[in-house]
């Protein structure tokens, strides 16, 4: 399998090339400098972890090669979303804020909430003082999982430090609380869930598919 890694300078893009090295699979790293790399190298997969902004520019690159393309950015718009449902009809598409297969727990855990629409609800997301989104992606996630139980939870978002990333489900129901965590201290995580991603996508056939399809898989 060969990578074509977009956005590779980034925090992610940088701890993606270890894990690729550790692995020994082939890749080529590129950017917005060094684009035109890409036009000589022959793909299996593209693996995006450059920008919400590039994404049309990154979908229409995997389309020109005819291959599927790993989308790890998050903080899409409306516009995005439709852009993605456009393509999928060309190329399979993987779309994760998170590829950690225990946050992907966390979810389906979540979604057991039906009928408890009379407890009161946190979320919390703490992520590094460089993150642009907020709330994340992930915690993004989590929300959607509530409202579609009818749930409306409070949410705060914190930006601290370096922390890579904590997501923290509160549930309080009279004198009892429920609390679910999940914390990742290296991106180490996400980039083995990514390369699942990668493995995973490589023959299906022209769809969306998500963490969802990857958890069942495994």
């Amino acid at each position: 399998m060969k990578i074509l890694l977009v956005g590779c300078n980034g925090k992610m893009g940088q701890q993606m090339q270890k894990v690729l090295e550790k692995h020994s699979v082939e890749f080529l790293g590129i950017d917005k400098e060094n684009r035109k790399l890409s036009e000589n190298f022959d793909a299996d997969v593209v693996l995006d972890f450059s920008t919400a902004s590039t994404l049309q520019d990154n979908l229409t690159l995997a389309a020109s090669k005819h291959i599927p393309i790993v989308i790890g950015t998050t903080g899409h718009s409306e516009e995005n979303l439709q852009l993605i449902q456009k393509f999928q009809e060309q190329i399979p598409i993987f779309l994760s804020s998170n590829f950690s297969i225990l946050f992907h727990l966390l979810l389906k855990m979540t979604s057991l909430t039906q009928g408890l629409s009379n407890c009161d609800f946190i979320v919390e997301d703490t992520h590094h003082k460089h993150k642009k989104d907020c709330p994340s992606g992930s915690c993004k996630d989590i929300i959607k999982t509530l409202e579609k139980n009818g749930i409306s939870p409070r949410v705060t978002s914190y930006r601290v430090g370096e922390v890579v990333g904590i997501h923290t489900l509160k549930i309080f129901y009279g004198n009892e609380s429920l609390i679910l965590q999940h914390n990742v201290s290296s991106r180490e995580v996400f980039c083995e869930g990514a390369l699942k991603a990668c493995e995973f996508i490589l023959k299906k056939t022209n769809s969306l598919y998500s963490m969802n399809d990857l958890f069942e898989k495994n």
